[in-house]
């Protein structure tokens, strides 16, 4: 990969986790359709292996995309409204997320 795209993916990522970016985008496309697609993705999974990988692997994302929708939301300059459901969707999904990599880590650690 060459430096230029290498630093255009550096400056996405830093710029989603920054608030950069328009929080009517990163919550509809990132938290909405994107999980909605791992989620799918993910429960087509049959193995027991292949659905904790894919579980944690898609919890992880959850708390990641949660936590650029809070950045954007804290830059969001519209209704007071969309900010704060915003945030509460985001607490809601890293609390469930983290509530499923706890169970998983004793489900595991029980067999």
């Amino acid at each position: 990969m060459n430096d230029v795209a290498l630093e255009g993916k550096q400056n996405f990522v830093k710029k989603l986790f920054f608030g950069g970016f328009r929080l009517v985008d990163v919550f509809w496309a990132g938290f909405v359709l994107i999980s909605a697609i791992i989620s799918l993705i993910v429960s087509k999974l049959t193995t027991v292996e292949s659905l904790i990988i894919g579980d944690c692997l898609k919890s992880v994302y959850f708390i990641l995309i949660s936590i650029a929708v809070w950045k954007s939301a804290s830059t969001y300059q519209g209704k007071k409204t969309w900010s704060v459901l915003a945030k509460i969707f985001s607490i809601l999904t890293i609390f469930g997320s983290i509530f499923a990599l706890g169970s998983w880590a004793m489900y595991v650690s029980s067999n």
